[in-house]
This record gives C-alpha cells, structure tokens and sequence, in this order.
C-alpha cells in the first residue's frame, strides 16, 4: 500500500513579502532560491533513498508518494532538518493514505505550531 506525503514551507510568504515590502528584491530573490533548491533536492533525495513517486514541486510545497513500509516520521524528519538547514526556516509535513487524509494532517501539523510531520496515526514530531 501507498503513502502520500504533502510538505508546505512554513512562513515562506512572509520572508519574502518582508523582503518586498522592504524594497530587497535580491534578498526576495536569493530566499526564493533556496526554498526551490532545497525542495528539489528532497524531492531528489526522495526519489533514490525512498523510491518515492513525485507528483508535485511548486512553490514552497512538495508531494510525493511511498510505500507504507517505511519509517516515514524519521525520514521526513530529515528532510525537515536539511530543509532548515538550507532555508533557515522549518516545513511542515502531513502524511496520510490518500490525499485528504494527507492534507488534513498538514493542516494540523501546521496549526501545531509549524516545523512538525503528522501522520494519519497520529505520530508526529
């Protein structure tokens, strides 16, 4: 059986907008950068560490889909680890069998008080 899991930067609209609003249009733009390579690079690290199918990488959000056999709360803990590392600011995960199950996770992982991985068992970091 099949896992989705759906990341959303935490924030990211409002580091960017502070840049804008504050006339640092390269600022907005190196930000920006980040946030997509270091999407890009957890999407890569997901497809060859974990076999993951991606479905999306759009703005500060990702999706992709695994194999339920997995200790996923570990390993999207990591991938929220390296996403700080890279951006300086935290991703949430939601992680569920289908795709609303996986959304409403994300939703409560980010209403938790962001940077955490809530899972359709209930764990969450």
């Amino acid at each position: 059986m099949a896992i989705i899991c759906i990341g959303d930067g935490d924030n990211i609209g409002d580091v960017i907008d502070f840049y804008l609003l504050s006339e640092n249009i390269e600022e907005a733009s190196k930000f920006s950068f980040q946030v997509k390579d270091a999407l890009e690079d957890i999407a890569t690290r997901a497809k060859n560490e974990i076999n993951a199918s991606l479905v999306y990488v759009a703005g500060d959000d990702i999706c992709f889909i695994v194999s339920d056999n997995l200790n996923i709360l570990d390993i999207l803990t990591s991938y929220s680890e390296f996403f700080f590392k890279k951006t300086g600011k935290t991703i949430s995960f939601g992680v569920g069998r289908t795709s609303l199950e996986a959304s409403v996770c994300l939703r409560k992982a980010k209403v938790s008080g962001k940077g955490c991985v809530i899972t359709f068992r209930g764990k969450q970091d």
